[in-house]
C-alpha cells in the first residue's frame, strides 16, 4: 500500500507540473497544502505566481519580439511587440509560443481597436483563459517581468500589406520587423508583385526612413538639419549660403525618406523609381501609403 500511494504521489506532482510548468518542490507543497486535489493545487500555484509576478512588474525589459500573426497573408495581419528582461528567454519556446498565441487572439478578436497596447486587452482571452491569468502562469514559470508594448492590426480591400522579419527567431517572430502597405487600383495583380515589392519592407528594416517622402518628416526635423548646416558654414559668403543649405538639404531627404533612398538591392535606382517601374512594367497603379519600422 504504501508504493502504491507514493507512485500515485508522483503521477499528481507530474501532472501538476505538465499542467502549470512549476518545479518539483512547489508542485509537491501545493498539493500537500491542497488535500492532493489538483484543481485546487493549480489554484494555489497561481496564487503564489501572483505575487512572483508583481516582485517582477518592475523590473526593466529590454528584450523582446516582434510577433506577426498570419503575415503570410498580403491583406489581413497583426503584429505585436513583446518585451521580456533577456534575450535568453526570448528565445524561449514557451515565450514564441505565448507570443504567437497572444498575435493571433489578438489578430481574431474583432472587437479591439485597430492598434493599442496592454490596456486595450484587458477583456482578452488566450486558449479560453484570461490575458492577466495567461501572463502571471508565463511570469511565474519563466521568472522575468513580461510587458506587451504595442499591437496593430492591418487590414484593407484597396491595398497590400507586405512584412519582413530580419534574423528571425522562428517563422513569426524577431527583433526587427516591418510592414509596408502598398495602395493600388488592383488588389488581386499587386499580390502577384508581392515578391518583387518584398525589398522594400527590407528597405525599411535596413535603412530606417523617417518618413516616406519630404512631407511626412516632421518639419522640425528639417528645421533642426537646416540650423545645423547652416553653423557649418560660418566662413561661406552669404550669397552661396542658400544654394549650399538647399543641395545638403536636399541630400538629407533623400538619405532619410523610404522612396529617395537608394534601393539596397540595386544603388542606382531610388526606391521611387523602383517602384515606377513596377508600376508601369506591369499597367498596375501602386503607391507607398504607410509604412511601420517595430525594434525592440
Amino acid at each position: 500500500m504504501k508504493v502504491i500511494q507514493k507512485m500515485s504521489s508522483m503521477e499528481l506532482i507530474k501532472k501538476l507540473r505538465d499542467t502549470t510548468g512549476s518545479g518539483i518542490v512547489d508542485c509537491k507543497k501545493a498539493l500537500s497544502e491542497n488535500n492532493n486535489d489538483i484543481d485546487a493545487a493549480v489554484k494555489w500555484l497561481r496564487e503564489k505566481g501572483i505575487l512572483k509576478a508583481q516582485k517582477k512588474q518592475d523590473r526593466e525589459t529590454n528584450e523582446g519580439v516582434v510577433s506577426f500573426y498570419n503575415n503570410s497573408s498580403n491583406t489581413d495581419l497583426t503584429v505585436c511587440k513583446i518585451k521580456c528582461e533577456t534575450d535568453f528567454v526570448a528565445k524561449n519556446d514557451d515565450f514564441l509560443d505565448f507570443a504567437n498565441s497572444l498575435s493571433k487572439s489578438i489578430h481574431d478578436n474583432k472587437n479591439l481597436n485597430e492598434f493599442g497596447t496592454d490596456k486595450d486587452l484587458s477583456e482578452l482571452k488566450i486558449n479560453d483563459k484570461s490575458l492577466s491569468d495567461t501572463l502571471t502562469d508565463l511570469i511565474s514559470k519563466i521568472g522575468e517581468n513580461i510587458q506587451i508594448v504595442y499591437y496593430k492590426k492591418y487590414f484593407s480591400k484597396n491595398s497590400i500589406f507586405i512584412s519582413y522579419l530580419h534574423n528571425k527567431y522562428n517563422s513569426n517572430c524577431s527583433k526587427i520587423g516591418s510592414v509596408v502597405e502598398i495602395s493600388t487600383d488592383n488588389q488581386n495583380s499587386a499580390i502577384k508583385l508581392v515578391d518583387e515589392l518584398k525589398v522594400i519592407a527590407m528597405q525599411i528594416s535596413a535603412m530606417k526612413p523617417m518618413g516616406i517622402d519630404e512631407n511626412s518628416i516632421n518639419p522640425k526635423i528639417i528645421d533642426e538639419e537646416k540650423d545645423i548646416i547652416l553653423k557649418q558654414l560660418n566662413n561661406v559668403p552669404d550669397d552661396k549660403k542658400d544654394q549650399i543649405v538647399q543641395g545638403k538639404l536636399n541630400k538629407f531627404i533623400k538619405e532619410n525618406t523610404l522612396l529617395g533612398q537608394a534601393l539596397i538591392t540595386d544603388p542606382k535606382k531610388s526606391v521611387n523609381t523602383f517602384l515606377s517601374e513596377i508600376s508601369k512594367n506591369n499597367n498596375i497603379n501602386l503607391n507607398i501609403t504607410s509604412m511601420d519600422l517595430y525594434t525592440i
